[in-house]
């Protein structure tokens, strides 16, 4: 059984502190947020207050909602608790016809208020496309007409091309945070199209960040959602630089993890195979091993990374990495002296691979995968060779990185 983190720590204060202005009505980013950091709970925490927003709508009973005055003392409330940085997690900025000065202003004024730095969700989601260089969006979100025309003026404002839109038609927030999670599927897919680079989910009361995996892979491009893209700014502001697997590819993204899917990617080349995987056990850089970290798959095979489901060290052929240190070479999966998850071979088809361990302080800290899909396979001299040769690479990254 994984350890719960936070009960590493010796104290609260060893935890980095994030406060984040909520709407009153927001159900969604408080549990999303504390899903999303529970493997980083022995880092940082979140404290929440509340402004009261109801309704969302660009009338100005609807905008009377998000005075700035009640965002600046709710900021002064969570610098009680000595928090390290505070952000509006909220989309209000983007949709409200105001513009990004507005966001601009207020996060200034909070950090005059209280001396610490902030941001808002919508000045994360800029600097996300703009980290990305991003141009052609499409955007989605449980709205009705109003906000979303202003989301589009928003963004087009900034110079990108809004080449699609989808909305629910809802104005109530706790109706937005209750949306079945496959309404909110099929309006992310209503959303995209060949031109978009991204689609950007505006809103931190719609839980869509709980199909950010599933729909990328399915999608083939980022989905940046507001509570994800929230968090990854907030993470930035309290210098916490890990990746977080399972919440989408801007958590995990890494340039650590880039090289070593360069690598993977070089190994699947080479080797011809189906899919090649690195899974590595490093709490410090909140990596598990139950978990993919870098992985490159042939075009029609599904990845890895969406399912955490079995235990690694208690799988025979990890443990056998582990009595022997040496590469397990097996080209019939169904009938090696080794034997590999059922799982493995009854619901990826896997029939031929190979493993490769990375040892450290004579433990086995990662491995290397190379799978086979369909068929049994002889796997030749050189392809042996390649994955060891890719082993070698992974090692290195890592200690230059200063990982291992």
């Amino acid at each position: 059984m994984k350890p719960e983190y936070i009960k590493t720590i010796s104290s609260l204060r060893d935890l980095k502190k994030i406060g984040f202005i909520v709407p009153s009505s927001n159900t969604a980013l408080e549990p999303i947020t504390v899903a999303m950091t529970k493997t980083i709970a022995d880092k940082v925490s979140f404290h929440f207050n509340r402004v009261t927003v109801r309704i969302l709508d660009t009338d100005e009973n609807s905008q009377d909602q998000f005075n700035p005055t009640k965002m600046v003392m709710s900021g002064e409330s969570l610098n009680d608790a000595d928090i390290d940085a505070l952000l509006w997690n909220g989309t209000s900025g983007a949709w409200s016809g105001a513009g990004i000065q507005q966001d601009t202003e207020l996060a200034k004024a909070i950090e005059a208020a209280t001396g610490l730095p902030c941001s808002t969700s919508t000045l994360a989601q800029v600097e996300v496309l703009e980290k990305y260089g991003i141009k052609r969006i499409a955007v989605t979100g449980p709205y009705v007409d109003g906000p979303t025309q202003g989301l589009v003026k928003f963004y087009t404002g900034l110079g990108y091309e809004v080449v699609k839109t989808s909305q629910m038609n809802v104005r109530d927030n706790v109706e937005f945070g209750n949306t079945p999670i496959e309404r909110i599927k099929e309006l992310i897919r209503e959303a995209d199209c060949p031109e978009a680079e991204c689609i950007i989910v505006a809103c931190t009361n719609w839980p869509a960040a709980l199909v950010l995996d599933e729909l990328e892979a399915e999608l083939g491009k980022p989905i940046y959602d507001s509570i994800a893209v929230t968090l990854w700014k907030a993470l930035q502001m309290a210098n916490i630089d890990v990746p977080i697997f399972g919440w989408g590819i801007l958590l995990r993204d890494d340039p650590v993890l880039a090289k070593l899917n360069a690598v993977l990617e070089k190994l699947l080349s080479t080797t011809n195979a189906s899919r090649t995987t690195l899974r590595l056990d490093l709490q410090s850089k909140n990596c598990d091993s139950d978990m993919v970290c870098a992985e490159a798959c042939a075009p029609g095979i599904p990845p890895l990374k969406l399912n955490p489901s079995l235990n690694q060290r208690a799988l025979r052929t990890v443990q056998w990495l582990e009595d022997t240190h040496k590469v397990l070479v097996q080209s019939d999966c169904v009938n090696a002296p080794v034997q590999p998850p059922k799982a493995l071979m009854g619901i990826y088809g896997v029939r031929a691979q190979m493993l490769s361990p990375i040892i450290k302080d004579d433990e086995v800290l990662a491995w290397i995968s190379v799978h086979h899909v369909g068929s049994v396979r002889e796997w030749k001299q050189e392809e042996i060779e390649a994955i060891k040769a890719a082993t070698v690479e992974c090692d290195t990254i890592l200690k230059q990185a200063g990982w291992i």
